[in-house]
C-alpha cells in the first residue's frame, strides 16, 4: 500500500490576546512538530488525552485549520498553502466525521438539504439528481427514503450520526477523518456505527484518520496507532506492537488504565500511575514534555528534547531511555 498521507513538521499555534490592544502575549502550541505518513486503505488511529492536540491536527490536515508551519501532502500533492478552486477539489477527496451528531447537523433544514449540500456545492447535477443520490446514500448507512423530509430533532443520537456519515459519504472520498466519532452514543449503539465504517471502508476501499481517547475503539479499529502528548507524537507503530510492547511510558500508562474485566487477572496487573496533570500547551515544559509526569525521568529528559526514531521494525518512539522502560513489565 502506497501513501495517501504525509505530514511534515506540522505545527498549528493560537495566538493568545491580551491587554488594550489585544497584542498577541503568547501562543497554544496546538500541533508542535508533527511527523506522520498514513496509507492508503488503512485505519489510522490517533490517541491521547482530551486537549493533546488530537482534533486540532485532524482539522489541519484537512485544512479546516491553517497551519503555522510544516507541510501536507495527500496523494503526492502538496495542500498546504493551496487555496480557493484547487482546495475546494481537495476537499471532494478528504471529509470529516465530528464528534457531536447533535450539534454538526444544521437544525432547521431537512435531511436531504443536509445530505445533499455537498453535491450542490461541488457537482452540477439537478435536484432530482441529487434526492436520488441522497435516497441511495441513507440507505448505505442504514437509513430509508422515508427519513429524507426530518429534522434532525426527529432521530436518535445513533441515527444523526449515521446522517453525518452519509453526508461525508455523499461525494465517495477516498480519506474520512473520524473525530471520535462514537463518543456521545450508548454503547450498544457504538458497536453498531464501529461496525457500519467497517463495512464502509471496505466496500467504498476508504482510508480512516480515527482520532479517539478510548483505546479499546482504537484496539478494534486500526491498524497502525499514533501516540499524541502535549501535541506530539511520543510513539507510532502497528496495532499489535503497540498494544503488547509499548516502549513509550505514557503510552505504558495508557495502556495499564484500559480496565479488565476480570477481578483476579486485575490484581496480578502491574499499573503505572502519573503524577499530576498534563502541563499547558501555552508554556509546555522544557526537553521531553512527558518529563514532569514521568517515573522514570532523568536530568537529561528535562534538557534534550527526544526525537521520534524508529527503534524497531516500523515502531517509532520519542524517549531517551526507551530500552530500559522496555524491561519493565505491564
Amino acid at each position: 500500500m502506497g501513501e495517501i498521507l504525509k505530514v511534515e513538521n506540522l505545527k498549528t499555534y493560537f495566538p493568545i490576546r491580551s491587554g488594550l490592544f489585544f497584542r498577541i502575549s503568547g501562543y497554544v502550541r496546538a500541533v508542535d512538530g508533527v511527523n506522520l505518513e498514513v496509507k492508503a486503505n488503512e485505519t489510522f488511529g490517533l490517541v491521547g488525552e482530551s486537549g493533546c492536540g488530537k482534533t486540532t491536527l485532524g482539522r489541519t490536515i484537512l485544512r479546516l485549520v491553517k497551519p503555522t508551519d510544516g507541510r501536507i501532502f495527500f496523494e503526492g500533492q502538496d495542500i498546504t498553502r493551496i487555496k480557493g478552486k484547487k482546495l475546494r477539489e481537495i476537499r471532494r477527496t478528504m471529509q470529516i466525521i465530528f464528534q457531536d451528531p447533535y450539534t454538526s447537523l444544521h437544525p432547521r433544514k431537512m435531511i436531504k438539504d443536509i445530505v445533499g449540500e455537498p453535491l450542490k456545492i461541488h457537482t452540477n447535477m439537478k435536484d432530482h439528481e441529487i434526492k436520488e443520490k441522497v435516497v441511495e446514500t441513507l440507505q448505505l448507512v442504514g437509513l430509508s427514503e422515508e427519513h429524507i423530509y426530518r429534522y434532525p430533532h426527529e432521530f436518535s443520537g445513533g441515527q444523526r450520526q449515521r446522517i453525518a456519515i452519509a453526508r461525508a459519504l455523499i461525494l465517495r472520498p477516498k480519506f474520512l477523518v473520524l473525530d471520535e466519532p462514537t463518543s456521545a452514543l450508548d454503547v450498544s449503539v457504538q458497536a453498531k456505527i464501529l461496525n457500519l465504517l467497517n463495512i464502509l471502508k471496505q466496500k467504498f476501499g476508504l482510508t480512516y484518520f480515527l482520532i479517539s481517547h478510548d483505546l479499546s475503539i482504537i484496539d478494534y479499529m486500526s491498524d497502525r496507532v499514533a501516540v499524541m502528548y502535549l501535541g506530539k507524537i511520543v510513539e507510532l507503530a502497528d496495532k499489535e506492537k503497540l498494544f503488547q510492547s509499548p516502549l513509550h511510558p505514557y503510552t505504558k500508562a495508557l495502556i495499564t488504565s484500559i480496565p479488565i474485566p476480570d477481578p483476579r487477572a486485575k490484581k496480578r496487573k502491574k499499573r503505572l500511575t502519573l503524577k499530576g496533570e498534563p502541563p499547558s500547551p501555552v508554556n509546555p515544559p522544557s526537553g521531553c514534555r512527558f518529563h514532569t509526569r514521568c517515573p522514570f525521568a532523568k536530568p537529561l529528559c528535562e534538557k534534550e528534547e527526544p526525537a521520534l526514531l524508529e527503534v524497531d521494525s516500523q515502531h517509532f518512539v520519542a524517549c531517551h531511555f526507551w530500552e530500559e522502560i522496555s524491561n519493565e513489565k505491564l
